[in-house]
């Protein structure tokens, strides 16, 4: 009687020694991750570094990508052009990685695209949300999946148009992201409230440091609402030297990236009531399945919430696995033809997200709300979440067309 035990022992111990060498068979698939992951700043690379050990540790448990396994390598961009010039070349030639996630800063994603594109690997934006990156910078080797600065600053013009705000003016960060948030939201706004009067700009360094001057201004200004896509440590820094100033008692402030959980635990019960804040995503929606999966998950292995490069960078590691099944090969070329053939969705903590041929953008909504401190967390939530519609704020056809053609007559040029 005890045969068939014995005989169903031994057959499962050699399907699985089949099966593990039938996993082992092939090479590795290899990403090549680089975020910032030190400094004031590193916050946003650790999340991002957490969130891909995360996705590879789920994808490998459940057969890989193609029946192979998913390895990531790890480096610390520092926010420097230079360095992440130097950390692509070397994932390309000696770790000889398959794609490349990051970096964090639009101004280091510019250099490492380039890189990207002149050796045919696919590049995955997860937190450089700058939107010239899709626009003018377009490359058909790199893929962003999260809302770009034009995208947030779009909804956040929809999501102020209604509010009694005219006099309106930025702070914000002196580089591309920065500049094309402000563009982008003054002009949407201007569109849907004629009536509105701009009365200033101010553009600090990126970690600047002190903005003892600049405050000072905005107080000499008085307006109604200021736009300020400062982010990271360089938002909390100029929350916490304006509040002794009282400028956030008569002022309205929103800020595009104000709800990420890199400025609203650190300001704690510091950070005003009532500020205005966006999310490309917040932990506590949407009220799904797969969210609360994704959190708890992540909650119990990092002992910390997903902020949103947690989430954004577990999207773009399952987008690469749902494009290489498409594609059915790891062909850089191969892979592009066959996103383009038809929009790719694939679903995300953060719901559905739909990946578009003409300009290589993710297609999704993006929440807004007003912070409101919770004693359950420990910092601020949100209140109030409005969804502005992805229909609203991503690139219109003749948007989509004029980045294509402006692609191919690149090309074109490039050939005489």
């Amino acid at each position: 009687m005890k045969k068939p035990i014995c005989i169903s022992i031994i057959l499962l111990f050699v399907f699985s020694c089949f099966a593990g060498l039938s996993f082992a068979a092939e090479k590795p698939i290899k990403l090549g991750v680089m975020f910032i992951m030190s400094g004031p700043m590193g916050g946003y690379g650790k999340h991002g570094k957490q969130a891909v050990q995360m996705a590879v540790d789920e994808i490998n448990a459940n057969g890989g990508i193609l029946n192979r396994k998913v390895e990531a390598i790890f480096e610390d961009c520092k926010l420097k052009v230079d360095i992440g010039e130097q950390i692509a070349k070397k994932f390309i030639t000696e770790d000889k990685v398959d794609f490349i996630i990051g970096p964090t800063s639009s101004g280091v994603a510019v250099a490492v695209s380039k890189i990207a594109s002149e050796n045919k690997k696919i590049l995955i934006l997860t937190q450089a949300a700058a939107n010239s990156m899709t626009d003018d910078l377009f490359n058909p080797y790199q893929f962003s999946v999260l809302s770009n600065a034009m995208m947030h600053s779009r909804s956040g013009a929809y999501y102020m148009a209604s509010k009694p705000l005219k006099r309106w003016m930025c702070i914000g960060p002196d580089y591309n992201y920065g500049h094309e948030s402000w563009a982008a939201f003054r002009d949407k706004l201007k569109e849907l409230r004629p009536d509105v009067e701009i009365v200033g700009e101010l553009w600090p360094k990126l970690m600047a440091g002190d903005y003892t001057s600049f405050i000072k201004k905005i107080a000499e200004l008085k307006p109604d609402a200021v736009w300020s896509p400062l982010w990271g440590n360089d938002a909390n820094n100029f929350i916490k030297q304006a509040l002794p100033l009282g400028l956030f008692n008569n002022i309205k402030f929103a800020f595009p990236d104000g709800a990420a959980l890199e400025t609203l635990i650190p300001l704690g019960k510091d950070l005003p009531e009532g500020v205005y804040v966006a999310a490309r995503y917040f932990f506590l929606t949407p009220d799904s399945d797969m969210n609360r999966k994704f959190v708890k998950a992540y909650y119990e292995r990092f002992k910390e919430y997903p902020d949103y490069m947690a989430n954004e960078t577990y999207a773009g590691v399952y987008f690469i696995k749902v494009a290489v099944e498409r594609a059915g090969t790891l062909n850089a070329d191969k892979i592009i033809n066959a996103v383009e053939k038809e929009p790719l969705a694939w679903e995300t903590p953060e719901g559905w997200k739909i990946m578009r041929k003409e300009d290589h953008s993710v297609v999704e909504d993006v929440i807004w709300g007003e912070t409101v401190y919770s004693e359950k967390y420990g910092f601020s939530i949100l209140k109030n979440m409005e969804a502005i519609q992805a229909e609203q704020i991503c690139r219109t056809p003749d948007e989509l067309k004029a980045v294509r053609d402006k692609y191919n007559k690149k090309m074109k040029e490039g050939k005489k």
